[in-house]
């Protein structure tokens, strides 16, 4: 699949914001270099939102909730990679999580991950 590219001015701000809770993470003692989970979340349609799960692992994910209306009535999708932290993974994630909203007209809600100090 030949993914969209993004537009420098979107993948700016985007990359700005996950720098910040980068810092936060080590900030908190956070070791970058260790795998751990890290979640991402996105909104859309649910027929759309299906069809990113299905296509999930074309991206290194697989599917951790799935469900048509959450408490605030919305369909919403969390997918999960195991992967370390660093700039350039988190730079990757960044780029795939932009390139799927990009490509399904889904929406990401955030990332997260718990911090890793040992």
């Amino acid at each position: 699949m030949r993914l969209p590219p993004i537009d420098p001015a979107r993948w700016n701000a985007v990359w700005t914001a996950d720098l910040d809770v980068l810092r936060r993470l080590r900030a908190s003692g956070d070791k970058p270099e260790i795998e751990r989970e890290i979640d991402v979340s996105f909104r859309g349609d649910y027929v759309t939102l299906k069809r990113v799960a299905d296509a999930s692992s074309n991206f290194g994910f697989s599917v951790s909730d799935f469900t048509e209306r959450d408490e605030e009535g919305a369909p919403f999708l969390l997918l999960v990679r195991h992967q370390p932290a660093t700039d350039d993974a988190m730079r990757e994630l960044t780029e795939t999580y932009l390139q799927i909203e990009d490509t399904f007209g889904v929406e990401c809600d955030g990332w997260g991950c718990v911090a890793q100090a040992s």
